[in-house]
């Protein structure tokens, strides 16, 4: 099939691609926010819990970093499967499908009695969530141009700080106040915070559809235009029925890429576990309000970075260097932390290091969706998001042997070890995108 038929022009006149640009964003962005808000909720409220939680049921650190990290061996298993799925069934059904399974599990967290139950959950709702990062970014590009798509997807993963915003005031509050009918307060906190995932994942039938063309709140001329210049039908027509790992792995920049996931979600996942214990044992908090509305500045700071930095990479059409330069921001921040002998200035630097590199968040998915092929990018993006996982069950689980304190000798070299290998990664970026101009690519 020859791809001039996704760069006609739908006869009668012009389009007004502003508007459409306008009415796409507001009517998919601010709900697909909503929905990744809740699964960040849903997915580090363990973190909160843990301020009581760990007490009653016996949970020591180590045993901690172990429970939050288990939630992405299953997602690491399920992710790629789940975007074939999603290319399969549609995205609203299987959208519908994550949510609503992930909400029930996390309400069944609060019933349980041992450490062993709190596991198995904890592993059952990483197979019940897989896939819907990635998923919701392939959603993102069959609406979105390639000229939009870094801003549109900039905003979708403000919702990961925006989240910690949001839940570290709720989940205080929630454990400072809640503790109704003989259960305790975390308890409720999984309760509380389970619900939305269930009653949002039923909205996303009603409100989302598949692809523009089944868009009724477009135009008809609106649909041909936009259909005619996204990669959704070649998507949908050209992902293979298995997994195509061989194709996969010869993806030139594919190892790099995976790499890159791999240490930011080593560091930045485990943090959104541990960051309220932490703050809470480094002597900056009094009480449990206090360590909600300090670990609120780093995320806060972040989501505006974020938005920031990856307009400016969509107004540049530059991703490598947008992603490399503040990593190594990132790195240098927590190479200094690693002598930081201040509470104060460990908690200034820690909140850099965090900030510095969700602002190379966007582009960095960006650069992945840009690197593969139509038929290759729901199993492209979900294997990069897979080992990135897998960096995120690793980084809780280090944090918690370091002693989950900043200032510790663990932590030191552990956060010595992370900058050095996340500046080599952002180096190799660099040398790759100069070798490619090098060669004319």
């Amino acid at each position: 099939m020859s791809n001039d038929r996704y760069k006609e022009t739908p006869p009668g006149g012009d389009i007004d691609e502003a508007a459409i640009d306008r009415k796409v964003w507001w009517r998919i962005i601010p709900f697909v926010v909503i929905l990744l808000v809740i699964a960040i909720l849903d997915r580090v409220n363990i973190g909160y819990a843990a301020l009581t939680m760990n007490a009653d049921l016996g949970i020591d650190p180590a045993f901690f970093g172990f429970l939050s990290g288990i939630f992405f061996i299953s997602y690491v298993i399920f992710e790629v499967p789940s975007n074939q799925f999603l290319v399969r069934t549609g995205a609203r059904i299987w959208l519908t499908r994550i949510m609503v399974s992930w909400g029930i599990i996390t309400i069944l967290i609060a019933f349980v009695q041992t450490p062993v139950q709190l596991a198995i959950l904890r592993f059952l709702l990483g197979a019940a969530e897989a896939g819907f990062t990635p998923g919701i970014m392939l959603y993102l590009t069959f609406w979105f141009r390639k000229n939009r798509i870094s801003q549109a997807l900039s905003v979708f993963f403000i919702a990961i700080p925006l989240a910690m915003v949001i839940a570290s005031p709720v989940s205080t509050f929630i454990l400072s106040h809640a503790a109704w009918s003989g259960l305790a307060s975390w308890r409720w906190l999984f309760v509380l915070e389970g619900i939305p995932a269930v009653i949002f994942g039923g909205a996303i039938l009603v409100y989302l559809q598949d692809s523009p063309k089944d868009a009724a709140w477009l135009g008809g001329r609106e649909r041909s235009w936009l259909v005619s210049r996204l990669d959704e039908t070649r998507v949908q027509a050209e992902t293979p029925l298995a997994i195509p790992f061989r194709q996969l792995v010869t993806t030139p920049g594919i190892l790099l890429l995976c790499l890159c996931g791999f240490l930011v979600g080593l560091f930045l996942t485990s943090l959104l576990f541990w960051i309220p214990q932490i703050v809470n044992t480094s002597g900056l908090s009094r009480s449990i309000t206090d360590t909600g509305l300090l670990v609120m500045i780093p995320y806060a700071l972040s989501a505006g970075v974020m938005y920031a930095w990856s307009r400016h990479s969509d107004r540049l059409g530059e991703r490598r260097w947008h992603v490399a330069a503040p990593l190594a921001v990132a790195a240098i921040f927590l190479i200094l932390l690693s002598v930081a002998h201040s509470p104060l200035v460990g908690f200034i630097l820690l909140s850099g290091a965090i900030a510095s590199s969700y602002a190379a968040y966007a582009p960095f998915f960006v650069l992945t969706l840009e690197t593969f092929s139509p038929g290759l990018r729901a199993s492209g993006v979900a294997l990069v998001n897979a080992i990135a996982s897998v960096g995120s069950f690793a980084g809780p689980i280090l944090l918690g042997l370091a002693g989950g304190n900043i200032g510790s000798p663990g932590m030191t070299v552990l956060f010595l070890l992370l900058g050095i290998a996340i500046i080599i990664c952002a180096a190799l970026l660099v040398r790759n995108d100069s070798g490619a101009r090098m060669s004319g690519e």
